[in-house]
């Protein structure tokens, strides 16, 4: 049975009802810190202080909420997380200045790779990385369109881009992420007709 909220202002030593999106991003916070190994039913429910019945008011397996996690991350309500729906708004010099920076950001990096290596196992979640990457792809090509390159082009320079990011995620640990300025100049190239 899931956990009520206290009826009165007293506390009952219970904590309220969890969300869909407390245990998601519980489990997400374990995926990236330790691994798909490490999100167990148990062990979340230690960490979030709750019983296993809490668990079940929302999913009916581990991998029920696996799928919740990934969709989550990979679906467009976290876009805005991502940076991706203000970008639209901007004029697209300052969106590419600003995907370039993204790309050296460490604070996504752990999430994204752990996302990408549960990917490789799992087919599902393959399928959403693949519909984030084509977002993403979509809204850089547009970036060199909205610059004048024509969709050839624009497919070429924005693929460089993408692919960039995406090794920038795997090679990090190997060799010298490159600056903010580094990916600045690297843009400047990129935009000369």
């Amino acid at each position: 049975m899931a956990e009520q909220p206290a009826k009165s202002g007293r506390r009952s030593g219970r904590r309220p009802r969890l969300s869909l999106d407390d245990w998601t991003e519980a489990g997400l916070r374990l995926l990236v810190s330790e691994g798909r190994g490490a999100v167990k039913i148990s062990r979340l429910c230690d960490e979030l202080g709750v019983t296993k019945g809490s668990f079940y008011w929302h999913f009916s397996d581990i991998d029920d909420l696996m799928k919740a996690i990934a969709t989550r991350y990979t679906s467009q309500d976290n876009d805005a997380a991502r940076g991706l729906t203000s970008l639209e708004e901007m004029p697209v010099d300052e969106r590419l200045a600003h995907m370039g920076a993204m790309l050296v950001d460490a604070r996504a990096w752990e999430a994204e790779v752990a996302v990408r290596e549960w990917a490789r196992s799992d087919p599902q979640v393959a399928e959403s990385v693949r519909a984030l990457d084509q977002r993403i792809m979509a809204v850089v090509q547009n970036c060199f369109r909205e610059l004048g390159f024509d969709d050839e082009e624009a497919e070429i320079r924005a693929g460089t881009l993408v692919y960039a990011g995406i090794g920038f995620l795997y090679g990090r640990d190997n060799l010298p992420t490159p600056t903010v300025e580094q990916i600045q100049k690297l843009l400047a190239i990129l935009v000369r007709h």
